[in-house]
């Protein structure tokens, strides 16, 4: 019994006096104090403030006793829940009904006890004055914090509350000095990290911005942005696929770009598992492609954005990356081994990073919307963790690293530490002021994975001038032998024979064993070999 009492005082004090629950005693104090307020004006009121000077003492004993009944009323109720989130007309008849119980039980005092020394008779209309009073107070300024916290939560991005770590800060002037007068080529432009680093582009006044992307719509949407915010630089938005070798021709002779940033890609994990030809079309072919046309027009720099899916890959479309960066490295090397170094035009650098919040599909739109629609919220595994970055500090690294950059590089950009799904979502559960809102786990999609990585196993990292980037050492392919398994590749994509593109995408990355995926047996007969 004993054991069970202790128990019971400590799951008392480790609530009520922890950080969770100061939100709450900040909303309880703030409304014992305006109902006292409310008690002092109403008997002020009735008997005027001469009296209440003369009899403050007593008064003020009387008063606190009563007060005691009002927080009855609001534990009864639950009025201190945090007014920072959603506030209901529910939330205010709650309020209302524990100023009501406060009030009786007062009266039922004032019916019980005639009089005590230390306390005075205050007549029955003091307490139906306060229950109007208070109730009024309370309401008022429950929609005052309200209002205020929305427009304070406008101003501040709630995917930066959500990252346990500082947001990443670049050089923009270093930026700038890239880019101003330049012609650019965005690929991807419609896109979540391509609309943005268009946005970020913009703001240096390139010569040129050529925006390349397949979806119309999008397109359309950031044409109307971009003209309205950006009319006096010149745009040329191009609704095309990165595969249709011609028209990317058209655009590369006919602009000579300075700098390409290509965002383009498919990046879906559990799509592009039941897809690997479209896979291998859009991220690897459409990049041999746009990678070729760089080295043919001298292009200053081609960047390219990979992920860390590609590092250790489980998944094709992670390994369709990881092909994406063997291929521009490899080109590279290729470009440097065969003329002098100096004279070569192009540098083509690879950027690795890991999900973006708020982006297009992420999980961030989806929980928000389950959210709203009562839960549950679905997670696919408890343990589940990610790297996160904002769009706009992953684009401004992209622009950094383009400006280091100089050639053959890999460079992985440092995401604080991972974050844990399930956290993740909590989090969003807590700040949308929902109530009872259920986290259901579905367990791992096909190819999906507990954990991503940033290098692969003996990689090293080399730092750069900025702390936040570094500069992958990852293995080394000669461009000749790349283009044949390439070729190789590219024409079994052409085929409906998922198998055996997936069997030669790990043939040329060794590291690419799948998981959760039909594509597991491939791996056990690639062992047995």
């Amino acid at each position: 019994m004993e054991g069970s009492n202790k128990n019971l005082v400590q799951r008392f004090s480790s609530w009520y006096f922890s950080r969770e629950a100061f939100p709450y005693w900040v909303v309880s104090i703030l409304d014992m104090m305006l109902i006292f307020v409310s008690m002092l004006l109403m008997y002020s009121l009735v008997y005027g403030p001469a009296r209440l000077v003369a009899n403050g003492s007593v008064v003020l004993n009387t008063l606190i006793i009563d007060l005691v009944f009002y927080g009855i009323g609001m534990r009864i109720f639950h009025t201190y829940t945090d007014v920072s989130k959603i506030l209901a007309f529910r939330d205010l008849v709650r309020t209302a009904f524990a100023m009501m119980v406060g009030s009786v039980l007062c009266v039922v005092l004032r019916w019980a006890i005639d009089m005590l020394p230390f306390t005075s008779q205050i007549p029955y209309r003091v307490f139906f004055m306060t229950f109007l009073c208070s109730t009024a107070f309370l309401w008022l300024w429950r929609i005052v914090a309200k209002n205020l916290f929305d427009i304070v939560r406008e101003n501040v991005r709630e995917e930066v509350e959500l990252l346990p770590r500082q947001e990443i800060e670049v050089n923009m002037e270093k930026i700038g000095n890239l880019l101003r007068g330049k012609k650019v080529v965005v690929t991807g432009a419609a896109g979540s990290i391509g609309s943005e680093m268009v946005r970020q582009i913009a703001s240096y006044s390139p010569a040129k911005l050529i925006l390349i992307d397949q979806a119309e719509t999008p397109m359309h949407d950031l044409m109307l942005e971009i003209r309205e915010k950006w009319s006096h630089i010149d745009f040329l938005f191009v609704v095309a696929s990165i595969t249709d070798k011609y028209r990317m021709e058209s655009i590369f002779s006919n602009d000579t770009p300075d700098y390409v940033f290509h965002a383009a890609a498919y990046k879906h994990v559990p799509m592009m598992e039941g897809n690997p030809s479209v896979s291998i079309h859009n991220n690897v072919v459409g990049t041999r492609i746009l990678a070729d046309l760089a080295a043919k027009y001298q292009v200053k720099k081609f960047v390219m954005i990979s992920t860390d899916k590609a590092v250790n890959p489980t998944n094709v479309m992670g390994c369709s990356k990881r092909l994406c960066e063997i291929y521009v490295q490899s080109l590279n090397a290729h470009l440097v081994k065969s003329s002098d170094a100096s004279s070569v035009k192009t540098q083509f650098v690879t950027t690795r990073f890991g999900n973006v919040l708020c982006s297009n599909g992420s999980v961030i739109p989806l929980f928000k919307k389950q959210i709203e629609e009562g839960g549950p919220v679905t997670v696919t595994h408890p343990d589940i963790i990610r790297f996160f970055m904002l769009i706009p500090e992953a684009c401004a690294l992209v622009l950094e690293a383009g400006t280091m950059g100089n050639g053959g590089e890999v460079f992985v950009f440092d995401m604080g530490q991972p974050v844990k799904i399930a956290d993740l979502a909590k989090r969003l559960i807590q700040n949308s002021g929902h109530r009872n809102v259920k986290i259901q786990y579905t367990g791992l999609r096909d190819g999906e994975k507990l954990y991503e990585e940033v290098l692969f196993k003996g990689e090293e990292e080399v730092p750069t001038v900025h702390p936040k980037i570094h500069v992958a050492k990852v293995r080394q392919y000669e461009y000749e032998e790349v283009c044949k398994q390439f070729d190789e590749l590219e024409e079994l994509s052409n085929t409906p024979d998922d198998m055996s593109v997936v069997r030669k995408m790990k043939m040329i990355v060794p590291e690419f064993k799948s998981n959760n995926s039909r594509y597991e047996a491939i791996d056990r007969e690639l062992d047995l070999i």
